[in-house]
């Protein structure tokens, strides 16, 4: 099972641009100011990492019909869950008037290689292909539960921003903006606080085995550790304005961006 996270692994982290990365390509690399695009970009590498790994086991002939017969099993479980993520990709990546893109394309834009090193005959290939039908059949391969658990972490993450600027903002603001400010706050909190709840027992319920910290509780002492805000007095009253607009509710911070604009 190592084998084959560690040979997915350096596929997915070491960029490579394909040679025939669509031209029309209007955003390049990773979203991390989109919880959405960055969780579907996420699944999308998953599964150009089996892809790739399965089209290389091909050619290991002791895993070759086990794996042809997993990963099909597999892609059709997954089908849905992969076309949603390469629609959203397309819309990001290359504008609002693509309903889809080329595989390759979405890989090139994202940097992904186009092919799985070492190839045969390997034995770091052969123990990843003989891995491969049992790791497919675990949770982390379930790929449309992923995307859920994505944004349920990107809600929590949310209201972690919000108290983080409630705490920073407070100490600075005159009196009379703090005092409109924690209004602010707890009717954002007051709409907010179920989805907020919802979100933190379903991740405490379903917690994945290669989340970020072993356990959610774990997870979220992290990430208000490491949530660090800075701003001015100025910058403090334009964030408190934030907090009446519809894009800072809970339900909506997995909403997708933008189409890319044309190129000029």
């Amino acid at each position: 099972m190592r084998v084959l996270l560690a040979a997915l692994g350096l596929l997915l982290a070491s960029p490579h641009v394909c040679a025939d990365e669509a031209p029309e390509t209007r955003r390049r690399g990773y979203a991390f100011d989109s919880p959405r695009v960055l969780a579907e970009q996420r699944l999308f590498g998953i599964a150009h990492g089996v892809r790739l790994l399965a089209e290389a086991c091909r050619e290991v002939p002791g895993s070759a019909a086990a794996v042809d017969s997993a990963y099909s099993a597999w892609r059709a479980e997954q089908q849905v869950a992969i076309d949603l993520a390469a629609a959203g990709l397309a819309r990001y990546h290359f504008g609002g008037a693509a309903t889809a893109a080329d595989w390759q394309a979405i890989a090139g834009a994202l940097g992904l290689k186009d092919r799985l090193e070492p190839t045969a005959p390997s034995e770091d290939l052969a123990a990843a292909c003989a891995s491969l039908p049992e790791a497919l059949a675990q949770p982390r391969y379930a790929l449309a539960e992923r995307m859920r658990l994505e944004e349920l972490m990107a809600q929590v993450a949310a209201a972690i921003e919000v108290e983080a600027h409630g705490a920073w903002c407070g100490k600075r603001m005159p009196e009379a903006a703090r005092e409109v400010h924690a209004a602010r706050y707890e009717n954002w909190r007051e709409i907010n606080l179920p989805v907020l709840k919802q979100a933190q027992e379903a991740l405490a319920g379903a917690w994945p085995a290669d989340a970020p910290a072993p356990t959610f509780d774990d997870w979220l002492a992290q990430r208000k550790r490491d949530m660090r805000i800075q701003g001015s007095i100025a910058q403090c009253l334009e964030y408190s304005e934030t907090l009446k607009q519809p894009q800072a509710a809970l339900r909506n911070v997995f909403n997708a961006p933008p189409a890319a604009e044309p190129r000029p």
